[in-house]
Protein backbone atom coordinates (compact mmCIF):
# COMPACT_ATOMS: atom_id res chain seq x y z
CA UNK A 1 0.00 0.00 0.00
CA UNK A 2 2.78 2.31 0.61
CA UNK A 3 3.94 2.29 -2.71
CA UNK A 4 0.28 2.98 -3.96
CA UNK A 5 0.43 5.58 -2.30
CA UNK A 6 3.58 6.87 -3.58
CA UNK A 7 2.17 6.58 -6.67
CA UNK A 8 -1.30 8.63 -5.99
CA UNK A 9 0.76 10.93 -4.54
CA UNK A 10 3.14 11.78 -7.65
CA UNK A 11 0.55 11.84 -9.76
CA UNK A 12 -1.26 14.18 -7.62
CA UNK A 13 1.56 16.46 -7.62
CA UNK A 14 1.15 16.59 -11.33
CA UNK A 15 -2.25 16.92 -11.45
CA UNK A 16 -1.84 20.24 -8.82
CA UNK A 17 0.98 21.64 -10.69
CA UNK A 18 -1.51 21.59 -13.99
CA UNK A 19 -4.37 22.60 -12.01
CA UNK A 20 -2.59 25.60 -10.78
CA UNK A 21 -1.34 26.37 -13.30
CA UNK A 22 -4.68 26.74 -15.56
CA UNK A 23 -7.34 26.68 -12.81
CA UNK A 24 -8.42 23.48 -13.08
CA UNK A 25 -7.07 20.02 -14.31
CA UNK A 26 -5.84 18.00 -10.76
CA UNK A 27 -8.48 15.27 -11.40
CA UNK A 28 -8.32 15.21 -14.99
CA UNK A 29 -4.93 14.42 -15.09
CA UNK A 30 -4.00 12.77 -11.74
CA UNK A 31 -6.77 9.84 -12.28
CA UNK A 32 -5.42 8.59 -15.59
CA UNK A 33 -2.12 8.65 -13.98
CA UNK A 34 -3.11 6.57 -10.94
CA UNK A 35 -5.23 4.17 -12.68
CA UNK A 36 -2.12 2.82 -14.83
CA UNK A 37 -0.93 1.38 -11.91
CA UNK A 38 -3.69 1.41 -9.11
CA UNK A 39 -7.24 0.75 -9.55
CA UNK A 40 -9.92 0.90 -6.31
CA UNK A 41 -12.57 2.35 -5.27
CA UNK A 42 -10.65 3.86 -2.33
CA UNK A 43 -8.14 5.45 -5.23
CA UNK A 44 -11.53 7.50 -6.11
CA UNK A 45 -12.19 8.55 -2.62
CA UNK A 46 -8.60 9.45 -2.27
CA UNK A 47 -8.19 11.65 -5.21
CA UNK A 48 -11.86 13.22 -4.25
CA UNK A 49 -10.39 14.41 -1.49
CA UNK A 50 -7.14 15.86 -2.63
CA UNK A 51 -9.51 17.36 -5.63
CA UNK A 52 -11.34 19.31 -3.18
CA UNK A 53 -8.45 20.66 -1.37
CA UNK A 54 -7.06 21.78 -4.43
CA UNK A 55 -10.25 23.57 -5.71
CA UNK A 56 -10.21 25.40 -2.12
CA UNK A 57 -7.07 26.94 -2.55
CA UNK A 58 -7.76 27.51 -5.63
CA UNK A 59 -10.76 29.50 -4.67
CA UNK A 60 -8.76 31.56 -2.23
CA UNK A 61 -6.11 32.32 -5.28
CA UNK A 62 -8.87 33.98 -7.52
CA UNK A 63 -12.46 34.40 -6.03
CA UNK A 64 -11.57 38.24 -6.92
CA UNK A 65 -11.76 37.08 -10.24
CA UNK A 66 -15.03 35.91 -9.99
CA UNK A 67 -17.99 37.16 -11.99
CA UNK A 68 -20.82 36.50 -10.00
CA UNK A 69 -22.83 37.93 -12.76
CA UNK A 70 -21.18 35.57 -15.85
CA UNK A 71 -21.08 32.17 -13.47
CA UNK A 72 -25.40 32.48 -12.72
CA UNK A 73 -25.76 33.07 -16.37
CA UNK A 74 -23.42 29.62 -16.68
CA UNK A 75 -24.69 27.96 -14.30
CA UNK A 76 -28.84 28.58 -14.16
CA UNK A 77 -29.41 26.67 -17.71
CA UNK A 78 -27.31 23.87 -16.01
CA UNK A 79 -29.72 22.93 -13.48
CA UNK A 80 -32.43 21.46 -16.43
CA UNK A 81 -29.14 20.20 -17.81
CA UNK A 82 -28.59 18.12 -14.98
CA UNK A 83 -32.10 16.66 -14.93
CA UNK A 84 -32.18 15.91 -18.51
CA UNK A 85 -28.79 14.15 -17.88
CA UNK A 86 -29.63 12.04 -15.00
CA UNK A 87 -32.79 11.07 -17.21
CA UNK A 88 -31.07 9.82 -19.97
CA UNK A 89 -28.34 7.69 -18.32
CA UNK A 90 -31.23 5.97 -17.26
CA UNK A 91 -31.91 4.68 -20.65
CA UNK A 92 -28.25 5.56 -22.51
CA UNK A 93 -25.16 3.61 -21.91
CA UNK A 94 -22.53 5.97 -20.13
CA UNK A 95 -20.36 4.76 -22.74
CA UNK A 96 -22.40 6.59 -25.31
CA UNK A 97 -22.20 9.75 -23.58
CA UNK A 98 -18.20 9.34 -22.81
CA UNK A 99 -18.29 9.05 -26.41
CA UNK A 100 -20.28 12.08 -27.80
CA UNK A 101 -18.05 14.15 -25.20
CA UNK A 102 -15.15 13.01 -26.61
CA UNK A 103 -16.42 13.75 -29.94
CA UNK A 104 -17.65 17.26 -28.80
CA UNK A 105 -14.02 18.29 -27.50
CA UNK A 106 -12.20 16.91 -30.72
CA UNK A 107 -14.54 19.01 -32.59
CA UNK A 108 -14.01 21.89 -30.64
CA UNK A 109 -9.93 21.89 -30.48
CA UNK A 110 -10.44 21.32 -34.52
CA UNK A 111 -12.82 25.12 -34.52
CA UNK A 112 -10.02 26.40 -31.94
CA UNK A 113 -7.26 25.65 -33.97
CA UNK A 114 -8.95 27.09 -37.33
CA UNK A 115 -9.87 30.23 -34.91
CA UNK A 116 -6.24 30.41 -33.87
CA UNK A 117 -4.83 30.49 -37.56
CA UNK A 118 -7.39 32.67 -38.70
CA UNK A 119 -6.21 35.05 -35.76
CA UNK A 120 -9.78 35.36 -34.48
CA UNK A 121 -12.03 35.22 -31.25
CA UNK A 122 -15.49 34.49 -31.28
CA UNK A 123 -17.12 37.42 -29.22
CA UNK A 124 -18.65 36.40 -25.55
CA UNK A 125 -22.60 35.98 -25.98
CA UNK A 126 -25.19 34.96 -23.85
CA UNK A 127 -26.25 32.20 -26.38
CA UNK A 128 -22.87 30.52 -25.45
CA UNK A 129 -22.91 30.88 -22.17
CA UNK A 130 -26.21 29.65 -21.94
CA UNK A 131 -25.77 26.88 -24.52
CA UNK A 132 -22.53 25.18 -22.62
CA UNK A 133 -23.62 25.60 -19.56
CA UNK A 134 -26.48 23.66 -19.96
CA UNK A 135 -24.37 21.34 -21.73
CA UNK A 136 -22.26 21.27 -18.56
CA UNK A 137 -25.01 20.50 -16.32
CA UNK A 138 -26.05 17.69 -18.92
CA UNK A 139 -22.68 15.89 -18.49
CA UNK A 140 -22.41 16.52 -15.17
CA UNK A 141 -25.30 14.85 -14.53
CA UNK A 142 -25.20 12.15 -16.56
CA UNK A 143 -21.49 11.09 -16.32
CA UNK A 144 -20.13 12.93 -13.64
CA UNK A 145 -17.96 15.47 -15.80
CA UNK A 146 -18.95 19.21 -16.57
CA UNK A 147 -14.82 20.49 -16.57
CA UNK A 148 -14.16 19.89 -20.07
CA UNK A 149 -17.65 21.77 -21.23
CA UNK A 150 -16.31 24.89 -18.70
CA UNK A 151 -12.76 25.18 -20.47
CA UNK A 152 -14.15 25.02 -24.08
CA UNK A 153 -16.47 27.91 -23.43
CA UNK A 154 -13.37 29.81 -21.91
CA UNK A 155 -11.31 28.50 -24.50
CA UNK A 156 -13.99 29.80 -27.52
CA UNK A 157 -14.28 33.37 -25.84
CA UNK A 158 -10.64 33.70 -25.38
CA UNK A 159 -11.47 34.50 -21.49
CA UNK A 160 -8.71 36.31 -19.56
CA UNK A 161 -6.31 34.26 -17.97
CA UNK A 162 -6.99 35.01 -14.40
CA UNK A 163 -10.70 35.58 -15.04
CA UNK A 164 -10.56 31.74 -16.62
CA UNK A 165 -9.72 30.76 -13.19
CA UNK A 166 -11.79 32.42 -10.97
CA UNK A 167 -14.71 30.61 -13.50
CA UNK A 168 -13.15 27.33 -12.87
CA UNK A 169 -13.62 27.16 -8.94
CA UNK A 170 -17.15 28.13 -9.53
CA UNK A 171 -17.64 24.84 -9.49
CA UNK A 172 -15.59 24.16 -6.06
CA UNK A 173 -19.51 24.51 -3.84
CA UNK A 174 -20.95 21.48 -6.08
CA UNK A 175 -17.53 19.54 -5.51
CA UNK A 176 -17.82 19.82 -1.59
CA UNK A 177 -21.47 19.35 -1.63
CA UNK A 178 -20.48 15.87 -3.14
CA UNK A 179 -17.90 15.41 -0.11
CA UNK A 180 -20.37 15.74 2.15
CA UNK A 181 -22.80 13.68 0.65
CA UNK A 182 -19.80 11.10 0.85
CA UNK A 183 -19.49 11.47 4.43
CA UNK A 184 -22.56 11.34 5.08
CA UNK A 185 -23.07 7.41 3.64
CA UNK A 186 -19.74 6.81 5.63
CA UNK A 187 -17.49 6.39 3.08
CA UNK A 188 -14.51 7.96 4.56
CA UNK A 189 -12.86 4.98 6.50
CA UNK A 190 -10.10 5.42 8.45
CA UNK A 191 -7.86 3.81 5.45
CA UNK A 192 -9.01 6.73 2.82
CA UNK A 193 -8.36 9.55 5.88
CA UNK A 194 -5.21 8.32 6.50
CA UNK A 195 -3.97 8.02 3.04
CA UNK A 196 -5.30 11.41 2.21
CA UNK A 197 -3.28 12.76 5.06
CA UNK A 198 -0.33 11.39 2.67
CA UNK A 199 -1.73 12.39 -0.51
CA UNK A 200 -2.81 15.88 0.31
CA UNK A 201 0.34 17.31 1.38
CA UNK A 202 2.18 16.35 -2.40
CA UNK A 203 -0.89 17.96 -4.22
CA UNK A 204 -0.07 20.80 -1.85
CA UNK A 205 2.90 21.00 -2.92
CA UNK A 206 2.38 20.67 -6.77
CA UNK A 207 -0.12 23.38 -6.56
CA UNK A 208 2.05 25.80 -4.55
CA UNK A 209 5.24 24.97 -7.39
CA UNK A 210 2.69 26.21 -9.99
CA UNK A 211 1.66 29.42 -8.29
CA UNK A 212 4.65 31.58 -9.51
CA UNK A 213 4.64 30.28 -12.61
CA UNK A 214 0.81 31.16 -13.30
CA UNK A 215 1.80 34.56 -12.97
CA UNK A 216 4.23 34.83 -15.63
CA UNK A 217 2.47 32.29 -17.80
CA UNK A 218 1.00 34.27 -21.07
CA UNK A 219 -2.34 34.76 -22.18
CA UNK A 220 -1.33 32.55 -25.26
CA UNK A 221 0.28 29.77 -23.48
CA UNK A 222 -2.75 29.11 -21.07
CA UNK A 223 -5.10 29.55 -23.99
CA UNK A 224 -2.69 26.36 -25.33
CA UNK A 225 -2.82 24.82 -22.02
CA UNK A 226 -6.42 24.64 -22.14
CA UNK A 227 -6.22 22.73 -25.65
CA UNK A 228 -3.61 20.73 -24.60
CA UNK A 229 -6.16 19.57 -21.29
CA UNK A 230 -9.23 19.03 -23.39
CA UNK A 231 -7.12 17.11 -25.60
CA UNK A 232 -6.25 14.92 -22.48
CA UNK A 233 -9.78 14.21 -21.64
CA UNK A 234 -10.76 13.32 -25.06
CA UNK A 235 -8.09 10.49 -25.07
CA UNK A 236 -8.95 9.54 -21.52
CA UNK A 237 -12.71 9.51 -22.20
CA UNK A 238 -11.80 7.30 -25.43
CA UNK A 239 -9.58 5.05 -23.92
CA UNK A 240 -12.74 4.50 -21.22
CA UNK A 241 -14.54 3.58 -24.31
CA UNK A 242 -12.59 1.24 -26.42
CA UNK A 243 -14.02 -2.20 -24.63
CA UNK A 244 -17.38 -0.88 -25.21
CA UNK A 245 -17.06 -0.02 -28.89
CA UNK A 246 -14.86 -3.43 -29.48
CA UNK A 247 -17.34 -5.71 -27.72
Amino acid sequence: MVSDLFIIGAAWFVGAFINGLTGMGGMLIALPLITLFVSSKTVILISFIASVMVGLMSLTLYWRYINVKEILGFWLPAVPGILLGVWTLKIVDMEVLELLLCIIIVMHIIVQLVQDWLGTCMAPRAVMKYVCGFFAGFFGGSIGINGPVMAMYASLICMEKNKARGFFTSSTPATIVSLIVIVSHGLLTEEVIQSASFVAPAAAAGFLCACPLARRIRQETFHSALLILLGVAAASLFMRVVPYLSS
